[in-house]
């Protein structure tokens, strides 16, 4: 089976091949001829389950423009992957392992997206200044010394020109350092949609999704994901005194359009956020809200009454409530 996809790939790549994919079984891991690093007309890549590792005479893609790895190893040939690609834009990681060794080359990349990918290092993209999508989701797995607050926030600090970002509870836990902060070093301002999932039970990730909102003064997109359910959360009392202060939005959201709420729980600190989006977004136009259990026809009603009367800034402002079905 091997040695018929090898021949495969050795004909296509020497007849021009300009995108290509490999989708190997859950079960099978392919480990990746030198000949597929050796094609200059590549300029899609996608590769499933697969082993990455390029003979040390390796110099790049030039023609690539698209990578998309999902379940594939890097194994180390030298001390770093390097991937010079001068055409290079768009880069997803999903559940890739030894991505600490990878540098990227490559001044044009404007969407990298990484998921529950092991060792991610940042420091290889403080460079690429014309990321328009960014998104980090999921928790790094065994990330400490690899992913540090300082090296996040230089990130997003050199990022002019992005527009899309999603973070992961993870990545608002890291930037908080599990306090309510004084502020973040960066804007946002060329941010149009901005995703986070958020656990409401934990002070320092509320304070950093109101905060990221907050520096975002041309959002026009909003989605927050609600992590988990608040039960036994250590500092409930503390984030519903936080959310409940005004403050914690120092600006009204003049651009702020379109809200979604996912995962809704119905939750106190839930509520108080939802209150306060409302109150501090003049520009609303909708707020969709989905649930994440089905409630008791007593507890469906006493919330959904709570948010129909919760006042709002937008005159144009349409809720819409989507209930579970069990």
């Amino acid at each position: 089976m091997t040695q018929d996809i090898d021949r495969w790939m050795l004909y296509v790549t020497r007849n021009g091949v300009k995108e290509l994919t490999l989708n190997m079984s859950n079960n099978t891991s392919y480990k990746l001829p030198f000949y597929i690093f050796n094609c200059p007309t590549l300029t899609r890549l996608k590769l499933f389950n697969c082993v990455f590792k390029p003979p040390t005479s390796f110099l790049g893609f030039p023609n690539l423009i698209t990578l998309y790895l999902s379940k594939v190893t890097f194994v180390l040939a030298s001390e770093f992957f390097v991937i010079k690609a001068p055409l290079f834009t768009n880069l997803t990681l999903k559940y890739c392992d030894g991505i600490q060794h990878l540098k990227i080359v490559s001044s044009q990349l404007l969407s990298l997206i990484v998921c529950e990918s092991h060792y991610l290092e940042l420091n290889c993209f403080t460079n690429c200044k014309k990321l328009k999508r960014l998104g980090l989701v999921g928790k790094v797995v065994d990330s400490v010394k690899y992913v540090e607050r300082s090296t996040l926030e230089q990130l997003l600090l050199r990022l002019p020109s992005l527009e899309v970002l999603q973070l992961d509870s993870y990545f608002l836990e890291l930037l908080s350092a599990n306090t309510v902060p004084k502020g973040l070093p960066f804007t946002l301002d060329c941010v149009r949609k901005l995703t986070l999932s958020v656990d409401f039970g934990k002070l320092g990730q509320t304070s950093c999704a109101l905060q990221l909102i907050d520096c975002s003064p041309n959002l026009s997109n909003l989605e927050i994901r609600i992590r988990k359910a608040i039960t036994t959360s250590n500092n409930a009392d503390a984030v519903l005194k936080y959310v409940d202060t005004p403050v914690c939005l120092d600006r009204p959201l003049n651009k702020l359009k379109h809200a979604v709420i996912c995962s809704f729980m119905g939750s106190k600190e839930e509520l108080l956020f939802i209150k306060l989006l409302f109150a501090r977004t003049p520009s609303l136009v909708r707020m969709n809200i989905k649930q994440n259990r089905a409630f008791d026809s007593t507890e469906e009603r006493n919330i959904t009454t709570e948010l129909m009367r919760f006042p709002r800034a937008s005159p144009k402002a349409e809720l819409f409530y989507f209930p579970c079905v069990s």
